[in-house]
Parts: C-alpha cells; structure tokens; sequence
C-alpha cells in the first residue's frame, strides 16, 4: 500500500509541474475546488442542524442517547376532524456493529409544524429486529393537538418508515414513504431533496384535485416558487413564498388558479448565498379524488439546470506518457448528473491486463468526473489501481485530463478525446 501513497505524491508533483494543456484548465479546476469546498461546508452545517436539533428533540422527550447514524424524513402528516395519519417503522437490521445480530434500535421521532422553528413534540420508541412497529395518530401522539407538520427520524440502525394519511370519512389509506436523509450522499446520487424538485403530474380536473406539501430541511430560510405548467410544457403559473428552516409551504389545492393537469417544478433561493447556510427542499404532493380516495406522488429530485444529457456510446483515444496509448469505448448511462457504465480497451497500450471496467461518476457544472470502478487488475499479483477522468464538452468532443496510478510504482498524467459515435441500445 505504501507504493501506492508514493505514487500519488508523485503524481501531486507532476500535476502542479505538468503539460501546458493541463495548465490552461487550471481554472476549471479552481472552480471544482470552489465548488467541492462550497458542498462540503454546506453539509457540515447541516450536520450540525440535524445533532442540534437531536438534542433538542431528546431534550423535549426526556430522554438520552449514545447518538444516530441515519435520519429519515416524512415530509407530511395530518390530523384533523378528515384525516388522521399513523406512522409505521421497520427495523430491517439483521446484524450491527455496535448492536450484534437482531439488533433493537432505539428511534426518535420529532413532529415540526409549518411555521418551523422548534419541534410541537418528540418521543422515542424501541424497534426489535423485523418488527414493524406502527405508532396511530402520530400528530396528537407527539403533540397533544391537531394539525399539519413533517416528521424528523433519528436511529442508531439502518430502518424504513412510513405514514398512512387516512380519510376518517372511509378509512381510505394514502401511504407515504420515508426519505432516507444521508447529507454527504454524492450530489449526483440524491433523489429527494435538493433545491430543484419535480412533481411529475398534478391535476384540478373533473373529479381530480393535488395537494402541494414542501418542507424547508436545510439550515435557513428561502425564497420559494413553484412552476406550475401544463401537460405540452407551457408555464401557466408560479406561486412563491417565504418558506423558514424547519418550516413547510402547504397548498390544498395548487392548481385552484390555473386548472387542468401537468407537472410542477419546485425550487429554492437562498436568500443569503454569502454564508454556508442554505435551505434544502423535500416535497410531495397529494392527489384526491372526490370519491374520498387518494394517493401521493412523490417530488424527486432535478439535475442542475445546466446539465447537458450526454448518455450514449462514445469512443476515442487515452494517452499518458510511455504508460499509456489506446483506443477505447465507452458506453455511458446519464441518470440526472449521476453517470455510470462500461469502459473497454479496443487496443493499444494500457497498464493494466483486464481490458474490460466499469466506470461511475458525476457531473459538476457541466465539467464530467469519472472513475473505473474495478480497483484489483486480473495481474499474477492482483494489483491495486486507480484511473480517473476530468474533462467538458468542447465542440462535439468530450475531452479533459487523466491520472493512472497502481502499485506497480507506474504512474502518469496525460489525456482523453472521446466523440460520441451512437446510442446504447
């Protein structure tokens, strides 16, 4: 291993002293830098929100814990003379480092309103292994009254939760499923919060009306709009709002102004972009029929607003000094800005003896970060590698820098050209 750690400081080395072609992007990566440093403070105080905000629930409930590791969000839930919501938690655990086999969790449930601000009420709760535990009422059971909130899940093993908003008229259940909330999940690999959400259909139609629900989970306030459109992509309406930290955005009945049917996008400004404070959006939508039934329809979310689809099978040419010159194929799949796929060597020279990888990455503001997947070559030795790609869009090609490393003591900087010669399938 310790090849390995010489290897990367020699390549720190070449990189700082290297190529003229890697020099003139030198501002693209500062920009990366920026970005990645920007993330990174954003989640720490997020971090920082959610062990606060623990402590304060522990606080309320009158109790004490060693800590969680996962937090889940149920961002709404009802109690009113029409509805009532139960919540349902499922301990899936089978074995835990801390805990052993058929570990119990200990699971603290915090109930905020719209306003934000501190929690109406918390409790914690035990969950043995493969119990479900469903707790009824849960708003009067955290909070002693009625309402609308969101539900804020801490425990110290791996769990599923749900809600069930039930129409008291005919027991009609909408079930509606946690969001697991791990912060420093790769931006490109996030499906449910963000600052740009999708309600894919939403309607004010014969005996159909939606409901919009929006909590704020980051760290401060925002400037809220909702884009609310047609089913041919025309923009027929945008509500916003001030939307606070803790707190939720609650429309019965979003499309009231515009009618019809068709997708919504939800998104957020931070209204002090200087600090590391930002707000952070969960949302759903509820969709009932005047027949007393209902079903929700989750928000996921949106790629960055700039991000090109590139997906696709592309080919071209690595080279990396004396280590490296082939002619290679990529067939790349685009999942918002996640990216991931294969990665051959059609011929030439490349350290390695598998000629067959997979790769996965991301993309950061239109700049493409990928790296083989496969990190133990099929070698006598079953070496240990690392090859990585920054590159962009230029023209019709995409190109940008390598760095190859192994424990073979064999490393080098140089470069890829790639075009895109067809689709996948």
């Amino acid at each position: 291993m310790s090849k390995i750690w010489k290897s990367l400081a020699v390549l720190t080395l070449l990189l700082l002293t290297g190529s003229q072609s890697i020099q003139t992007r030198d501002e693209t990566r500062r920009d990366l830098k920026l970005a990645g440093k920007t993330r990174r403070l954003g989640q720490q105080e997020l971090r920082k929100a959610l062990q606060e905000r623990r402590r304060q629930l522990e606080v309320q409930a009158q109790t004490s814990s060693a800590g969680a590791s996962y937090v889940s969000i149920i961002p709404y839930v009802a109690d009113d003379s029409n509805t009532r919501t139960n919540l349902g938690l499922n301990n899936f655990s089978q074995d835990s480092f801390t805990h052993g086999l058929n570990p119990t969790t200990t699971v603290l449930v915090g109930l905020f309103g719209q306003q934000g601000g501190d929690s109406l009420g918390s409790r914690e709760y035990q969950v043995r292994a493969n119990e479900l535990l469903q707790i009824n009422r849960i708003f009067t059971e955290l909070s002693g009254i009625t309402g609308v909130g969101w539900l804020l899940i801490y425990s110290d093993e791996p769990l599923t939760a749900w809600a069930s908003v039930i129409n008291n008229a005919n027991n009609d259940p909408s079930v509606e499923l946690a969001v697991a909330d791990q912060i420093f999940k790769p931006a490109a690999f996030i499906e449910s919060t963000g600052t740009r959400l999708l309600i894919q259909s939403s309607a004010k139609f014969g005996a159909f009306q939606s409901s919009l629900a929006v909590v704020n989970v980051g760290t401060a306030g925002g400037n809220l709009s909702v884009k609310i459109y047609d089913t041919v992509g025309n923009l027929l309406s945008t509500k916003t709002a001030l939307i606070p930290e803790n707190g939720m955005y609650v429309d019965n009945d979003i499309r009231s102004a515009v009618g019809g049917f068709g997708p919504m996008v939800i998104e957020v400004a931070d209204t002090n972009p200087n600090d590391n404070l930002a707000p952070r959006l969960v949302a759903t939508s509820l969709v009932r029929s005047t027949d007393g039934t209902s079903a929700f329809f989750p928000a996921f979310a949106l790629p960055q607003a700039n991000t090109i689809s590139i997906a696709g099978r592309w080919e071209g040419t690595l080279s990396g000094g004396t280590v490296i010159n082939a002619q290679v194929r990529i067939d790349l799949y685009q999942e918002r800005d996640m990216l991931y796929g294969t990665f051959d060597i059609l011929s030439g020279t490349f350290p390695t003896t598998d000629r067959n990888f997979l790769i996965a990455g991301e993309v950061i503001d239109n700049n493409y970060v990928l790296q083989l997947q496969d990190i133990v070559d099929g070698d006598a030795n079953q070496s240990l590698f690392s090859y990585r790609f920054l590159g962009a869009i230029s023209g019709t090609r995409l190109q940008g820098d390598t760095i190859y490393f192994d424990e073979q003591n064999r490393s080098t900087v140089g470069t890829f050209d790639l075009g895109r010669t067809g689709s996948i399938y």
